[in-house]
Order: structure tokens, then sequence, then C-alpha cells
């Protein structure tokens, strides 16, 4: 094991307890939680590494479960606010972000108006999420995850990808082509919930729980994802009991364009256009095969004589 120097700064001495309360964790916890305590210590001093401290607090809670020492629930809480409040940076403010959705005239405003926020629990692949959703993953009181919820978006990193003429995303995420696709401009998006991130999702081959709750569960995925280049909006409030989907209001602002799905319905499509003539800044697109290539999609922009009130009328009744 290696020895504090009083020399060194606090951020490096809680790494050095850090690394010796996982050197000794497999032959004796009790030393392990000295030693992870002791990392507390040195990293509750730094204002930069409340990410090193939040992995402390996901260590010390596994052991606090391990030993049946009373707390853990409450470590583990710690560990996912200081890991969000050690992560957030205003990056997303510079980039587009997309996102599929199916509509319904149920639901078309509330799409429009807000930006919905999932219990990891019900996202499609099993496999995402595994330690807020996985009852086998050491933590045994899973409940606290009742109050995390997340949000996920696709980004263009470039021009020359087009992420709304995918195919297979319309035929996964925007209901069979019936759906919608929305572009976002986040620069003026902010959180009202001082534990709520947006951030970019890291791919790995392997899953590690290293990272801790929202490092590792939250914001990695497997590999075989990775040309989604994901971002995410991760979302924590305790006070949530329930798997029960989480709305945040967005200024309609925030919306640039609106790419109608090839199988989008008139309904929908005049709703939409209805909204867009309240708010002329954004931009409204049909998708539809090319003409030159019936598997390729491609987006019209729709013309502006459309958006009158008199085509409006015409298309309502």
């Amino acid at each position: 094991m290696k020895e504090l120097n009083w020399n060194n700064t606090n951020k490096d001495n809680g790494k050095i307890c850090l690394s010796n309360a996982q050197e000794t964790y497999c032959t004796n916890m009790q030393v392990a939680l000295d030693w992870i305590n002791q990392a507390i210590f040195y990293f509750d001093r730094e204002k930069e590494s409340l990410c090193d401290l939040a992995h402390c607090y996901f260590f010390k809670a596994f052991l606090h479960s391990a030993l049946n020492i009373g707390g853990s629930r409450y470590y583990f809480t710690e560990s996912i606010k200081k890991h969000i409040e050690g992560s957030r940076r205003n990056q997303y403010r510079a980039h587009r972000f997309y996102k599929f959705v199916g509509v319904k005239m149920d639901n078309i405003d509330s799409i429009l108006n807000k930006i919905m926020l999932k219990h990891p629990s019900d996202f499609n692949d099993p496999m995402d999420c595994p330690i807020a959703t996985n009852p086998q993953n050491g933590i045994k009181d899973i409940d606290l995850f009742n109050g995390l919820r997340v949000g996920c978006f696709g980004i263009v990193e470039n021009n020359e990808d087009k992420y709304y003429t995918n195919a297979s995303k319309w035929s996964y995420y925007g209901d069979f082509h019936k759906g919608i696709c929305i572009e976002y401009d986040f620069s003026k998006l902010d959180f009202s919930n001082p534990f709520a991130l947006m951030d970019k999702v890291k791919y790995q081959k392997e899953y590690t729980a290293e990272r801790g709750i929202v490092g590792s569960g939250l914001l990695t995925k497997s590999w075989d994802y990775a040309h989604e280049k994901e971002w995410r909006i991760i979302w924590f409030d305790e006070s949530l009991t329930t798997h029960k989907a989480v709305f945040i209001d967005i200024q309609p602002f925030m919306i640039t364009k609106i790419y109608l799905g090839y199988k989008c319905s008139e309904e929908i499509k005049t709703h939409i256009l209805e909204f867009k003539s309240v708010n002329p800044h954004i931009q409204v697109y049909n998708i539809h095969p090319s003409d030159e290539n019936f598997y390729q999609l491609c987006a019209t922009e729709l013309a502006a004589d459309q958006y009158s009130h008199e085509n409006l009328a015409q298309r309502i009744n």
C-alpha cells in the first residue's frame, strides 16, 4: 500500500487513500472502510474533487451494506448528488440535438412544450443503465433509484451527417415513420434542479461499476451503440417514489426544426403547422424517399404558403 505524504495536496492524499481502500477491499473490508473515510476527509476539502468524493461515497455505501452497517442508502444518495454536481458542464449549449418521438393527438402538445425524462427501467434496452435497474448489482435498497430520470438525445457532429434521414432510427424510435424528429437548440436551457446535468454518453466494450451510479450506470453504454453518439439529461429527485415520468418545460425557441415522418398523419401535420404559424422561426420538413433512390430518405422543407391561415383552414376542414 502507498503511504500518505503531508507535502501532498488533499486530492493526492485522497487518491492514495482510495487506492489503499481498493487494495484492501477483498481481504479486510473494515480496513478498506477506514481508508475510504480518510479519502472522504481529503476530497471533501477540494472543490474540484466532487467526482472523486462521489466515488468514495459509492464505495462506502457498498461497504456499509456488506458489513451490515446502517447508512448505505444515505451514501448511495450522496454519491449520486456529488457526481452530478461535479459533472455539470455547459458543453451541451454549443450543440444541436435530435429526438425521434411517436406522436398522437393526445400528447402532441406535451411533446412540443416539454421534455420527457424516463426512469431507466422503462428503456427499450434491458442492458442499459444496469446498475439502476438490476437487483443483482449489489445495491439491496434498489428503490433509491426511484429518483433517477433520464432523457436521451442524438447529436450531429459534422454537417455531412443527417441524423433525421436515418431510416432505422425512424423505424425504431419514430413509431415506424409515423412520428416526428425534433431538432433542439439548448444553448439557453437551464435546469431548475441542482441535481441535473446534460452530458455525452461514453461507450465501453465491458461493463464496470467503478465510475459510480451516474458515470457507469447512466452515462455509459455498450460499445455496440457507439454509432448513436448519444447525449443524456440526468435528473435526480430523491422525493420521487415511483417510476412515473418527469417533464421539463421548454420554451418554443428551443425547437429549431421539426421533421415529419414519411407516414406521419395529416392530423399531426396540421397541428404542427399550426404550432409553426405562431412560432415562425421553426422550420418544418417532410421526410420522404428520394426520387433517385427509394431506399434513401431525404428532407424537403414545406413552402411558406403552406403555413398560411387559408391553407391551415382547408386542412382542418
